[in-house]
């Protein structure tokens, strides 16, 4: 195996053991979750239990497309498949009957994930890479966990998702205007949509700092930048930061908070 190669199976593994543990928190029996959430964590492991079965040699798309697609259905005020299947679950299971096939799930997952994992796998989404499609199904996960009460979302769960949003915010609006600032987490300078100076050294001129659960949230539409400056939750610096506002959330997840 190449030096590549093990680094990338390293951190599939690294992932598959942060979606699995939040899967167990989450499929927990004492845990205090709306139906519809329940519903939806037995949905996104049936769904990542599927796509691992369906390997492909095709090219994966980027993350930052993923994270698109995955809204795109939503976008184009059609039904989506997983919005629909979790309703339907919902509707025709008790909340002890939804508990016990997350636990279910969770448990085959830990499973599956301890053997050989194909690279890339065929989605109902597109060619992903297996670690992007387990990245962007944690990012679902955490915001579930998030809203189901403290001490659900797991810190693992969280510190690899704010770094992932911060990366597809960076891709997505390439540039050097603001900065954003997840401390100790991550860091990523962005554009302005061409207005602005462009950072070259030194301490950029635009910059906002948030803790890592509220990127969390800002970055799934769960709150503004305005509701997080206003509770002193977030700090923003210069004449240009409010551009951020237009450029988020970076994946909006509010239907599924519950």
């Amino acid at each position: 195996m190449s030096i590549m190669a093990a680094r990338s199976d390293r951190t599939l593994r690294t992932t598959c053991e942060v979606v699995v543990g939040q899967c167990r928190v989450l499929s927990q029996e004492d845990i205090s979750m709306h139906p519809l959430a329940r519903a939806r964590v037995v949905v996104l492991l049936d769904d990542l239990l599927q796509v691992i079965e369906n390997p492909t040699t095709s090219r994966a798309q980027r993350w930052t497309h993923l994270l698109e697609n995955r809204d795109l259905v939503r976008n184009e005020n059609r039904v989506r498949p997983l919005d629909e299947l979790t309703r339907e679950l919902a509707e025709n299971n008790s909340p002890a009957v939804l508990q016990r096939l997350a636990a279910a799930r969770a448990a085959t997952l830990q499973a599956s994930v301890e053997g050989p994992l194909p690279m890339s796998v065929n989605t109902q989404f597109g060619q992903s890479l297996t670690v992007d499609y387990l990245r962007a199904t944690l990012v679902e996960l955490a915001v579930i966990a998030d809203s189901s009460g403290r001490g659900t979302l797991q810190p693992a769960a969280l510190r690899m998702c704010v770094r992932l949003l911060s990366q597809a915010l960076g891709e997505r609006f390439a540039g050097q205007t603001i900065e954003v600032r997840i401390p100790p987490a991550s860091a990523v300078q962005v554009g302005a949509f061409g207005e602005g100076p462009r950072h070259t050294r030194g301490t950029p001129p635009n910059v906002v700092e948030t803790d890592e659960l509220t990127w969390l949230r800002l970055a799934t539409g769960l709150t503004t930048l305005d509701e997080a400056l206003d509770q002193a939750r977030a700090t923003a610096s210069g004449t240009h930061y409010r551009a951020l506002e237009r450029m988020l959330p970076v994946v909006p997840l509010q239907h599924i908070a519950g």
